[in-house]
C-alpha cells in the first residue's frame, strides 16, 4: 500500500461586503478520491500549496492574489481539514487551513491570474449554493459558512 504524502495547502474564505463568499471551480479529468470515484467538477475556497519556507497565511495571500487577482489582509484561520485524496496520480493526504478574509466592495471582479487550469472564479450567496446542484468543498460548505456570516467566529480553528 503506497505511504501517502503530506500536502500543506492554505485557503481563503473571502466575505464580499453582502457576505458573499468566493470560490473557484476546477473541471478535472480524473476523480482525485482516493478509491477513483467521485466529481470530477466542483467549487471550492481558492488556495493550494504552500512554498518551502513560507507559511500557511502568506500562502493564503498568494494563493488568493493568483487566483482571484484579490490582494487582501487575510485574517484568522478558522477551520482546519485533513484529508486523503489522489493528485497527480500519487496518493498524498492534504492538511488544509482555511483563513477568513473579508473585503468592503459587494463582488469586486475577480479572474484566475495563475497559470492552473481553473474554470471559473466567482461569488456565491449561501441562496445560491443552496438552490444549486453543484459540488462544493469541503463537504458541507453550505452549512460550515453559515455561522461565519452570522458573524459566530471560531476562537480557535475548528477541525471540520
Amino acid at each position: 500500500m503506497e505511504e501517502p504524502t503530506i500536502r500543506q495547502v492554505a485557503r481563503v474564505i473571502l466575505l464580499d461586503r453582502v457576505k458573499n463568499v468566493l470560490l473557484v471551480k476546477y473541471e478535472e479529468t480524473e476523480s482525485m478520491h482516493p478509491d477513483g470515484e467521485g466529481p470530477l467538477v466542483y467549487w471550492v475556497p481558492p488556495g493550494g500549496k504552500l512554498e518551502s519556507n513560507e507559511d500557511y497565511q502568506s500562502a493564503a495571500s498568494r494563493e488568493l492574489l493568483e487566483e482571484s487577482g484579490l490582494s487582501v489582509e487575510i485574517g484568522p484561520c478558522i477551520w482546519k481539514r485533513k484529508h486523503r485524496l489522489r493528485y497527480l496520480n500519487e496518493l498524498i493526504t492534504q492538511e488544509e487551513s482555511f483563513f477568513l478574509s473579508k473585503i468592503d466592495d459587494q463582488r469586486p471582479p475577480v479572474s484566475n491570474q495563475s497559470t492552473e487550469d481553473i474554470a471559473e472564479v466567482r461569488w456565491w450567496s449561501v441562496n445560491e449554493m443552496e438552490k444549486s446542484s453543484a459540488v462544493f468543498f469541503p463537504e458541507g460548505l453550505r452549512d460550515l459558512i453559515k455561522p461565519i456570516i452570522e458573524g459566530k467566529i471560531p476562537s480557535n480553528p475548528v477541525n471540520i
